[in-house]
């Protein structure tokens, strides 16, 4: 908005408030102009779209005085959708990663995750739907069910899926883009990348593990994003060997150009449900001992840990 200094002091002298006590903020000012506004839709039955989001965005906007000119554009082009949900599948799975304790509820992962992206969305991410949600709100709920969908996510059915927790193979593809990013300047960073063919996976996810050929590199991984020392690697080494079996094929599966885009999804659910029935409690243990803050200490520069915390 190139005049926004402008606007902002119009609204500041339009808008009033005598009964307030004290000093009133800009921001109140301008919310509740948005609420009148939107309640003169309503009353005026205007709910069909008069203007374009589109149209909108590419307007000229000028504050003349005490009027507020509005330039429509020759040629409304298309300025596209925002992020789409494929590209924020793996910050997605980072942010799942640096938050798996703290049993956020869906709506409470979306709002901090879509801040936590910070700049990185435009207001073209911000535009509503006809469902009346934004466009980054309805893509961070696609790209959960795709990652749900391959398991990623695990199924909380119990919940009904109230929540999103990343599964044993969420666990390994979020640490490994974790330590892979870590060179980056910004490693909290939405890839420009869409989709690639018939896979609805980002490549970087499909990669992530591709390395883990050996099951001492498969611990080495698991230990990287838990407690030094961690008695899980012992007392449930027969589990973690029959893990490491499945996950084998799991890679193997996400990267099969030969298989349909359905074929991967369905094969992929078959090994999760397998690592699955190795036992709550060992999924319980692997979370208890999962220290990211050591992970990040090791992984990312003392400039950047503020970014993820």
């Amino acid at each position: 908005m190139n005049d926004r200094d402008a606007l902002e002091d119009l609204i500041d002298q339009v808008v009033v408030l005598p009964n307030a006590s004290g000093p009133v903020s800009l921001n109140r000012k301008i919310a509740l102009l948005g609420f009148v506004l939107e309640q003169l839709k309503h009353e005026r039955g205007s709910d069909s779209e008069e203007v374009s989001f589109e149209e909108y965005l590419q307007s000229e906007i000028k504050v003349s005085g005490c009027k507020l000119r509005i330039s429509a554009p020759p040629v409304v082009r298309d300025i596209g959708s925002g992020k789409s949900p494929i590209q924020l599948q793996a910050p997605l799975l980072l942010f799942l990663l640096l938050n798996h304790q703290e049993r956020y509820q869906v709506l409470e992962i979306i709002k901090n995750f879509t801040e936590q992206l910070g700049e990185q969305l435009t207001f073209v991410d911000f535009k509503k739907t006809k469902t009346g949600v934004t466009r980054c709100f309805t893509n961070t709920r696609f790209a959960a069910k795709v990652l749900r969908e391959y398991g990623l996510l695990k199924f909380t059915r119990d919940q009904a899926f109230k929540t999103w927790e990343l599964s044993l193979a969420g666990f390994l593809v979020a640490a490994s883009i974790l330590q892979q990013r870590a060179s980056q300047k910004r490693p909290w960073y939405v890839l420009g990348s869409a989709r690639e063919g018939s896979f609805d996976l980002l490549p970087e996810i499909r990669d992530a593990c591709r390395r883990i050929t050996t099951y001492k590199e498969f611990v080495a991984n698991l230990a990287a994003i838990c407690k030094p020392d961690s008695d899980i690697f012992k007392s449930f080494e027969p589990a973690l060997k029959e893990a490491f079996h499945l996950l084998q094929g799991y890679w193997a599966i996400l990267t099969d150009q030969t298989k349909s885009q359905k074929e991967r999804r369905e094969a992929s659910l078959d090994r999760i449900k397998r690592l699955d029935a190795l036992g709550d409690e060992f999924f319980r243990e692997l979370s208890h001992c999962i220290q990211i803050n050591d992970l990040l200490s090791r992984t990312l520069q003392t400039e950047n840990t503020s970014t993820w915390s």
